[in-house]
């Protein structure tokens, strides 16, 4: 056993490598670093189990006493607050006690920058938004409204996430009765799942903010996420007089893929951020939803030929500007305000 450790102590080390090089591009808070001294730690105590017991002994009990301190940090930190709460819908359950172990603000980033490294996001795109993402995390990080509430993140890494236990975070919830309005706000691949509910909680301090969560790819068109749509828009329904749906990349996907079916009749009018597909022209033409594109001009995801064929529908909005994949956080006030007017109007 100790020769196996030690060859995954030597294997793991230019992981270590590589994860240190995202601590210093992408990490955003003194937490990720101390996740990042732990893995050191663990990592070169497996490696010298063989060559040097005693040191090992030494990194390895240093490491568990670490991990156990910021273990226990974390879950003192971390609790819902009169302003949101991570839950399991349908049952309106707490949520896993996963998402407390380590904030969407301390690995977000990094796994952004990571995505932008092998080639699910453009590295370009990745490296504009960075900055933004960074400083809308610290001002998260810095409301005490918003901040203790743990992420969805590590349960949705981890699969944990079911129609029947869905991970989901909501922000805003009405003291009682009903929300004048709510937002299901559908994420897109990746690791984004609480910074863009706390900033469209934040502008819209009347309006419930709905976050389900499907898995790391954001695919809401398959059977599983669509029937989870579902399960959210009713509890949803139940909770508000006025229900829209934002979805962001491939969250903009499904809402087009659910636009003629669970959506039909019951969403008071969806927003597209960086996810419109000309694919599904015909439902939007058939549905009578009201829409609202919001695209970047470098956004080579949503180019402009993909929503050419829109303009001459009354109730669908194209609106472009400066910014690309990410131009939810890179014109965060432009992309904020319009949500907020579309979501009043309709």
């Amino acid at each position: 056993m100790a020769s196996f450790l030690s060859i995954l102590g030597l294997l793991g080390m230019p992981v270590g490598v590589y994860l240190i090089t995202l601590c210093a591009r992408g990490a955003t808070t003194p937490w990720a670093w101390a996740w990042m001294v732990v893995y050191v730690l663990f990592d070169l105590g497996c490696f010298w189990l063989v060559g040097s017991p005693r040191r090992a002994r030494i990194m390895l009990g240093i490491g568990a006493a670490l991990l156990a301190a910021i273990v226990g940090l974390r879950h003192v930190k971390s609790f819902p607050t009169a302003m949101g709460a991570n839950v399991r819908l349908p049952a309106n359950t707490p949520g896993s006690w996963i998402g407390k172990l380590a904030e969407e603000a301390d690995i977000g980033p990094m796994m952004v920058t990571a995505f932008g490294d092998f080639g699910a996001f453009r590295r370009e795109d990745v490296s504009r938004a960075r900055p933004y993402m960074k400083q809308d995390y610290r001002r998260m990080r810095a409301d005490l409204d918003f901040s203790p509430v743990p992420s969805t993140l590590g349960a949705n890494m981890l699969g944990m996430t079911s129609p029947s236990a869905i991970e989901t975070l909501v922000f805003n919830p009405p003291p009682e009765g009903r929300a004048a309005r709510a937002i299901i706000y559908m994420h897109g691949a990746g690791p984004l799942y609480k910074l863009p509910c706390w900033m469209l909680a934040r502008r819209m301090p009347d309006a419930m903010i709905v976050c389900p969560t499907v898995g790391l790819r954001g695919e809401w068109a398959h059977a599983d996420a669509a029937a989870a749509f579902q399960t959210v828009l009713s509890w949803t329904r139940e909770r508000s007089s006025a229900v829209y749906a934002v979805g962001w990349g491939t969250g903009g996907h499904g809402l087009l893929r659910l636009l003629n079916g669970n959506a039909l009749g019951h969403v008071s009018g969806m927003v597209l951020v960086s996810g419109y597909d000309e694919n599904y022209f015909d439902d939007v033409r058939r549905s009578g939803v009201p829409i609202l594109i919001l695209r970047g001009e470098q956004d080579n995801r949503t180019p402009a030929f993909r929503v050419d064929g829109l303009a001459g529908l009354d109730r669908v909005r194209n609106l472009e500007m400066p910014g690309d994949y990410f131009v939810f956080y890179e014109q965060e006030d432009v992309v904020l305000e319009e949500i907020d007017s579309f979501c009043g109007a309709h």
